[in-house]
């Protein structure tokens, strides 16, 4: 037989290991809720951070297909957006996807975009008459001027041959 305090001493270690192990299913319960919680923001993440590319992926070919119907700096301008944000989205889009929203928005029409001006558009030097020839420069000559004669070609915007 037991004394008292021994009998004392057994029941309050039996209390303390009886709320040691309540401690502890409530720290492993409190961690397994942790990492559910860790678990469902990951994929819940994972989720969100699909649904933004696809955004940007739809931002991409959009404006690439408007800068492919207007300059990409108008583009840029009309949308509130940066030039490089223009151009990044022309490298990022998909050519097929570009192509195939651009021909559904023109019936299939071609779009032909020319860089600079066409050949021959630009204004005639001054002092040239319309078939683009220099009536006189300056200088000496009978009535006090040197009469030059420019050709079609040069006046036209054509680069001036060296002779190469």
């Amino acid at each position: 037989m037991a004394s008292k305090g021994t009998n004392k001493a057994i029941e309050a270690l039996q209390r303390r290991h009886e709320a040691e192990r309540a401690a502890l299913k409530a720290a492993t319960d409190a961690g397994a809720a942790v990492r559910l919680a860790q678990e469902r923001r990951a994929a819940e993440l994972a989720r969100l951070d699909e649904v933004v590319a696809d955004a940007e992926r739809g931002v991409d070919v959009a404006l690439a297909v408007l800068a492919s119907l207007m300059a990409p700096d108008i583009a840029a301008v009309l949308t509130e957006e940066t030039p490089a944000r223009v151009r990044l989205g022309q490298q990022r889009a998909s050519v097929d996807d570009v192509s195939a929203r651009v021909g559904e928005l023109t019936d299939g029409a071609p779009v032909v975009r020319r860089r600079g001006r066409p050949r021959g558009s630009g204004r005639p030097a001054s002092g040239a008459d319309s078939a683009g020839v220099t009536r006189s420069v300056g200088g000496e000559g009978a009535s006090g001027a040197v009469t030059v004669a420019a050709s079609p070609a040069v006046s036209a915007g054509a680069p001036p041959s060296d002779g190469r």
